[in-house]
Parts: structure tokens; sequence; C-alpha cells
């Protein structure tokens, strides 16, 4: 899901920075570091590893952060107006109305409880009942 909303989550000037920026510094930078020049050498070069990391930035994260990653085995309950999740240590309500925004991707919901904050729930672990009721609450 973090792949998926990395490349295909955001707004579409975005989405093609994500695909095109990384190869296209990385043939800049090959382009530059290939000339004779000083600057030339020096500047594609840190093109060249930049642009790799650009490129290679969602798996970096994955790999770095394994501990955000985790799956964690819920009980969900869903009415007209709140979202419970329970697990073995805790409990939590979230009100659907409070909520910024709901949104449907192609295999799950995200839930922006700030702007920073999100919740990722694939579909796989609703029931077709649970998903009829998100699916009256999703934003535009």
């Amino acid at each position: 899901m973090f792949i998926q909303e990395y490349y295909f989550g955001s707004p579409a000037w975005m989405e093609y920075m994500r695909f095109i920026g990384g190869p296209a510094l990385v043939f800049i930078g090959w382009y530059l570091y290939n000339s004779n020049e000083r600057f030339g050498i020096g500047y594609g070069g840190f093109c060249l590893i930049y642009g790799l990391y650009y490129a290679l930035k969602p798996v970096f994260w994955i790999l770095f952060r394994l501990d955000s990653f985790k799956t964690t085995r819920l009980q969900i309950t869903v009415t007209n107006e709140k979202l419970k999740l329970r697990d073995d240590i805790s409990e939590s309500e979230i009100s659907l109305s409070g909520l910024p925004k709901i949104m449907k991707r192609k295999t799950y919901y995200v839930f922006q409880l700030t702007k920073f904050n999100k919740v990722y729930m694939p579909f796989s672990i609703l029931t077709k009942e649970q998903t009829g009721l998100l699916d009256k609450c999703i934003s535009v």
C-alpha cells in the first residue's frame, strides 16, 4: 500500500515527478559526468547519486523504517457514524464524520486523521457490509 500510495496517491504533477524525476536526473548526471569539465563531473556525480536516491526512495524508506510498516491484527466494527478498531492491547473509536477525508483506492481505504497522519485499511480485512458503509462516507 505504501508504494502504491507514494506513486499514485499524490497530485498528478507530483506523480510525474516521482516517475520521471529520478531517471531524468540519472540521465542528466551521466551526460554531465562524461563531459570533460570539472564542474560537469562534480555536478554530474551529484545528479547521479541524487537521481538514484530519488528513484529508489520508497525502497530505502521500507528498508530503513521496517518498524513503521508492521501489520497489526485488528477486529474492525463499522457503523454509520464510527469506525472501531480493536487489537490485543487497546481499542479506538474514530468518528467518520470528523475525518477530513476518506478515500477509496484500488485495493484499500485511506482515512486521513490529520494533514500528515493517515490509516490505510485493505479491503481484504473488511466484509462487504463494512465496505458498503464506508463507501457512503467517501470524500470526493
